[in-house]
């Protein structure tokens, strides 16, 4: 029973890319993984010209059932080791492993082996439906970066002002695709005979897009547009300003709780093996460089310096 909790404990820590025993182990995993990704992104972009798929199908085919069985191999083995988490410890073993089935990580792996089984259930499902789904691979490179979650939870966390941000953004469409109706739906019935084609030409040209297929020719529907593309330039930047200063704060907080754990391993104001792991481990938690933690710990040294008493000099 031991050695099977330490198989999976090792386990883990490989998947998780946290393992100090076994880094070779962990670091070759993880170029595999990323390799098997990129390998099936590429495969699906391939098999949308037909030339290569008339000639490589088979081949195409097989690559993707070997991905396949690559893919479900790991997501059993990520929710086998899932009990091993230490956020959840309070938590029975099946519902750590529920909580990773339905997080977001554990969702993109899910992702990853779908296309399989929505071919098995549905099989007059759309190719093109089941390409997507399986391009979608590429979001499994996430284990190893947490640049989407962290956008994800940049926008939960300013939901309020994300959300009012979004109304402005509405209500410009809103206002300035009925005004362009009523300025050229005469003139140009064949593009912006109904509101819902002059909220195209809106969307466009408020997220700058432009792509020129829609122009006002009237004088009171160029005023038009210069309105919209000017308040476009506003809501956009709203939009751009929260998310950037969410961005922000979350790396200020990440930096705050990093220092936090840190002065509490360096109380006695020394770095021994298993110190220097858990700091490597926290670094990489809270997405902090290796230089960038260097200093932090270098800062915490020498403020523990200055602060302890000196003895009396002889």
């Amino acid at each position: 029973m031991h050695a099977h909790h330490t198989l999976r404990h090792r386990i883990f820590l490989v998947l998780e890319m946290r393992s100090h025993s076994d880094k070779k182990a962990a670091w070759a995993f993880s170029w595999l993984l990323t390799l098997m990704v990129l390998s099936n992104v590429l495969a699906v972009m391939l098999e949308s010209v037909p030339s290569i798929e008339r000639q490589y199908g088979d081949s195409l085919a097989l690559f993707d059932a070997f991905s396949l069985v690559f893919f479900c191999g790991e997501y059993l083995l990520r929710i086998w080791t899932a009990a091993e988490r230490k956020p959840q410890r309070h938590a029975s073993e099946n519902r750590r492993r529920w909580s990773y089935v339905l997080s977001f990580h554990g969702l993109i792996d899910l992702l990853a082996i779908l296309p399989f089984f929505l071919q098995a259930l549905l099989p007059g499902l759309d190719l093109r439906f089941l390409r997507v789904i399986r391009i979608m691979r590429i979001l499994k490179l996430s284990h190893y970066s947490s640049a989407l979650e962290d956008l994800l939870a940049c926008v939960y966390a300013e939901r309020e002002a994300f959300i009012s941000a979004l109304y402005l953004l509405t209500l410009s469409i809103l206002i300035t695709s009925c005004l362009m109706y009523f300025a050229e739906h005469a003139l140009q019935p064949d593009k912006l005979g109904t509101i819902p084609d002059a909220m195209w030409w809106s969307i466009v040209t408020i997220t700058t897009v432009g792509y020129g297929d829609v122009t006002p020719v009237s004088n009171w529907g160029k005023v038009i547009g210069a309105f919209t593309a000017l308040s476009g330039v506003f809501t956009v930047a709203l939009l751009t300003g929260i998310v950037a200063s969410a961005f922000a704060a979350r790396v200020r907080t990440h930096e705050l709780e990093f220092t936090t754990e840190v002065e509490e391993l360096l109380k006695d104001g020394q770095v021994d093996a298993k110190e220097r792991r858990t700091i490597a481990h926290l670094r990489q938690e809270f997405s902090i460089t290796e230089d960038h933690a260097r200093a932090i710990i270098r800062q915490i040294l020498e403020e523990k310096t200055l602060r302890t008493p000196k003895g009396p000099q002889s």
